[in-house]
């Protein structure tokens, strides 16, 4: 199963609304003979993939999958109609569908046809590559991770701005990382104006055949038509917009989409999922500085935070995570349903789920 996790992070990003999947085909030698994982969305999944793929006589085998077998066609054939058409004679299963169209049925279809079916036990890094498109099925709504890099004393900038670097090179790897895993990344106006960041994965040894897309929010067309992140792969969605730069972002070829403004006169962020899911972005990793992580946190749109705490001491700032809005008693604060802690070199890592 661990080869189908590792099969499965490679479809991470690349297959929404679909869930990324890895499947292993092992022989009846006890053999690995085929891997695979879930293609673009309407093309083929992990276990079509992995039965492609196979080396040897697939008759008799194991499959291991880390998604309940679907057993609906719709844009692909049904993966247990090819599972039962190849005699694969047993399916180790990571975690069953939430899809009620899928729920069960597939394992049910499968052991109608004498084909033996187990679930795999609990495992935390398989149901983290399931988290998004589970959060997506339950209650229709993109899931949201914010990250954070901030200092000991609860900084994510010196008083003048100043934030390169507060986390240490690995943890900004790491960062890449989970860049690689998302649909998408998110971000304010504000930090494309200071920091004109790439907003783009740059790993070594990156296997993956696409970039995430990159989503700014900039409620009076404020962003400069230089920027970095600004072509083809990249949606700004606003509420203004001038013809002069409007012209300017369709030649980079920006896509741009308006939402109306709110009480507050920014974008009204509760129009944000709908815009998000037009575009079959759902595990969405946002990247920003005070205001936006805040907006969202008090919009209830944060599912996930990721922390990186630095050993440093920066003191005086008015750059802390989660501004523009807060509490006036404690008793109210945001409390996480769950908590991973961990370190990266000298940094702490906290995984946080709302």
């Amino acid at each position: 199963m661990s080869e189908a996790i590792n099969q499965a992070k490679l479809a991470m990003g690349l297959t929404s609304p679909n869930p990324p999947v890895g499947a292993v085909i092992v022989s009846d030698q006890n053999k690995i003979i085929g891997t695979g994982h879930t293609q673009a969305y309407g093309k083929n999944h992990a276990e079509i993939e992995a039965i492609k793929s196979s080396s040897g006589n697939i008759q008799n085998s194991t499959l291991y999958t880390t998604l309940e077998p679907c057993n609906i066609e719709i844009n692909t054939p049904a993966c247990t109609k090819e599972i039962i058409k190849n005699k694969i004679k047993h399916v180790i299963i990571g975690s069953t569908d939430p899809n009620p169209k899928i729920n069960g049925r597939g394992i049910k279809i499968l052991e109608d046809k004498g084909i033996t079916t187990e679930i795999f036990k609990y495992n935390e890094t398989l149901e983290s590559t399931l988290e998004s498109y589970k959060y997506f099925v339950k209650y229709h709504k993109p899931f949201i991770t914010v990250k954070y890099a901030m200092s000991l004393d609860g900084k994510i900038a010196s008083n003048t701005g100043d934030s390169k670097w507060i986390s240490s090179e690995k943890s900004r790897e790491y960062v890449h990382h989970i860049r690689s895993n998302s649909d998408a990344i998110l971000t304010g106006v504000n930090t494309i104006i200071y920091d004109d960041p790439q907003l783009n994965v740059r790993l070594s040894n990156y296997q993956k055949k696409h970039q995430p897309k990159k989503i700014i929010l900039d409620t009076n067309g404020r962003v400069p038509s230089d920027s970095k992140s600004l072509d083809s792969n990249c949606i700004l969605i606003t509420s203004k917009l001038d013809n002069k730069l409007k012209d300017k972002l369709h030649s980079k070829g920006v896509t741009i989409e308006y939402i109306p403004t709110g009480k507050n006169k920014k974008i009204d962020l509760r129009y944000l999922p709908e815009i998000l899911i037009k575009y079959n972005l759902i595990n969405i990793f946002v990247e920003a500085g005070s205001t936006l992580p805040g907006e969202l946190l008090y919009n209830n749109l944060v599912n996930k935070i990721i922390l990186f705490i630095s050993p440093k001491i920066i003191g005086e700032s008015k750059f802390v995570p989660f501004g523009s809005k807060g509490i006036n008693k404690i008793i109210n604060s945001y409390k996480p349903k769950k908590i991973i802690n961990s370190s990266i070199e000298d940094d702490i890592l906290i995984k946080a789920w709302l």
